[in-house]
C-alpha cells in the first residue's frame, strides 16, 4: 500500500509538473502581450492557474508534510475557473484560450482539475489505508 501511495504521488507530481510546462509559456506570452488568457479583474487567470498547479505540485512533492490544504487551495481555483469558463463557453461566450485546432483550453483545465482532484483523493485513502496496518 506505500509503494503504491508513493508511485501514485509521483505521477501526480508528474501531471502537474507537465501541466505548468504547458501553463507557464502561456503566462509568459500574456506577461509580454498582454492578450494570451482572460482576466479576473486586473489579475490574468493564467497566473492564477500557475501558481494553483505549482501549489499542487507542491503538495504532492512534500509527502510528509501533510499539505492536504495546499493541494485543495491549489484545486479549487483551478476546477472553479475552468467550470466558469466552460459555462460561459457553452453559453456562447468565448472566454478561453483556446489551442492551436481551436478547442477552448478551459474543458481541457475542467478535465485535468478534476482527475488530480481524484487522482489526490485516491492517494489520501492509500495513505489512510497504509497506516492503519
Amino acid at each position: 500500500m506505500i509503494l503504491a501511495s508513493r508511485a501514485l504521488r509521483v505521477l501526480l507530481l508528474i501531471a502537474c509538473l507537465i501541466i505548468l510546462a504547458g501553463i507557464v509559456p502561456i503566462s509568459v506570452r500574456h506577461f509580454n502581450l498582454g492578450n494570451a488568457c482572460p482576466t479576473l479583474g486586473p489579475i490574468p487567470a493564467c497566473y492564477v492557474v500557475s501558481v494553483a498547479y505549482a501549489a499542487m505540485a507542491a503538495a504532492a512533492l512534500v509527502w510528509w508534510r501533510n499539505l492536504k490544504w495546499l493541494f485543495f487551495l491549489g484545486a479549487a481555483p483551478v476546477i472553479l475557473l475552468a467550470a466558469t469558463g466552460t459555462t460561459l463557453e457553452l453559453s456562447g461566450v468565448p472566454t478561453c484560450p483556446r489551442s492551436e485546432g481551436g478547442w477552448p483550453l478551459c474543458y481541457t483545465s475542467l478535465m485535468i482539475g478534476v482527475s488530480l482532484l481524484a487522482l489526490y483523493l485516491v492517494v489520501l485513502r492509500f495513505e489512510r489505508r497504509s497506516r492503519l496496518i
